[in-house]
């Protein structure tokens, strides 16, 4: 009797022992599910952007160099204001050493005056014509080296446009070879770009590109440029393709010197299928994803047609309608348990992604 009581005591102890355990298990399973967010696979109509960035110049541009070093004595015009083709921009000391400019002055004087009183001796017929082909000979070499003297102590412009940089003060020692000064003609500007061999063929002379300058401490998407010049050879050593882009600029807001982004449309494509870059992962350099079925992580390997900024074009491996995990995936693994706490729904219509290229010219 006593051993039958004793294994009815047992056998109860066990039957609440798994009722205990199945409700453990029951709890850690639930424990085990992952929130995660998703987005669904839907077609779309994209366009393909390019991003190349690059330096602000005048549609005509030049800087001013010294040949000779010597001391800054005057700045004529100040930076921001106009100035005249052949216009000096910086004078040096013209008594200086390297300057000879006024030993060049005097013996072209000297030269002139000469040749003036020969001129008239040789209209009075008092001197041969060979004394007074010399003299003005003499006069035209004297007054050429006078002339490059003054040039070399009066730095002029070679365009007529706007000074808009100036790099030197008075009292200043400039050094041959250094740019002091530029010159730019700013009502139309100019943005340098270099392109890449797999993006060069679908850049072409007209097209039009969108241009985003910092102004006034924000982003002014509202300027366009067109594309007037695109080489037809790539640099030997970078393996670029040069570029340039006319931007108008009649109120003057731009300046020569800032930092510009253009945006230029490579494609457009129809009804493809996209995912968020986030839900992509690469694991031995295939493409992977983990998509939502039955409460189930399951991974997944895509191909991948296009790879932009924000968003992977895909190819082959998803379904229209299908969910792909964006948040939480980092936390999960093929067959892992997940609940959706939201579904990122993406809008039909056009978007543009950009691929960025970085480009300072």
């Amino acid at each position: 009797m006593r051993k039958i009581k004793y294994f009815l005591l047992v056998l109860i102890s066990l039957n609440v022992f798994s009722s205990c355990g199945e409700k453990s298990n029951e709890k850690t399973s639930e424990e085990k599910a992952i929130s995660v967010t998703v987005a669904r696979v839907e077609p779309r109509d994209l366009s393909l952007d390019v991003v190349y960035t690059g330096t602000l110049e005048g549609e005509k541009q030049a800087k001013i160099f010294a040949s000779i070093p010597e001391a800054v004595v005057g700045l004529p015009v100040k930076e921001g204001n106009r100035v005249k083709k052949g216009e000096a921009v910086i004078v040096l000391d013209k008594s200086g050493a390297a300057s000879q400019y006024n030993q060049a002055k005097a013996v072209y004087l000297e030269a002139k005056d000469n040749y003036n009183k020969m001129e008239n001796l040789y209209k009075g017929g008092a001197i041969s014509e060979q004394a007074y082909i010399g003299s003005r000979t003499a006069f035209e070499v004297a007054e050429a080296n006078f002339e490059s003297a003054r040039q070399r102590v009066e730095l002029t412009s070679p365009i007529t446009g706007i000074l808009t940089d100036l790099s030197v003060n008075i009292g200043e020692y400039v050094q041959p070879g250094l740019p002091l000064a530029t010159v730019a003609q700013t009502r139309s500007m100019r943005l340098v770009i270099f392109v890449e061999s797999q993006n060069v063929a679908f850049i072409k002379k007209g097209q039009k590109a969108d241009i985003f300058v910092e102004l006034s401490g924000s982003n002014d998407s509202g300027l366009s440029g067109v594309i007037r010049e695109v080489s037809r050879s790539a640099d030997p050593e970078t393996r670029l393709f040069r570029a340039e882009i006319q931007i108008e600029n009649p109120e003057g807001a731009l300046k020569p010197g800032m930092f510009a982004r253009a945006r230029i449309t490579t494609a457009n494509l129809k009804s493809v299928l996209a995912v968020p870059r986030e839900s992509v992962f690469s694991t031995d350099g295939i493409y992977k994803v983990f998509t939502v079925e039955d409460s189930k992580a399951v991974e997944k390997s895509v191909g991948i047609a296009e790879m932009t900024e924000e968003f992977f074009i895909i190819k082959s491996g998803l379904k229209e309608n299908e969910k792909v995990i964006v948040l939480g995936r980092n936390l999960v693994e093929d067959g892992s348990r997940v609940t959706v706490s939201n579904i990122e729904n993406n809008v039909k219509g056009e978007q543009s992604f950009d691929s960025v290229s970085g480009s300072e010219g």
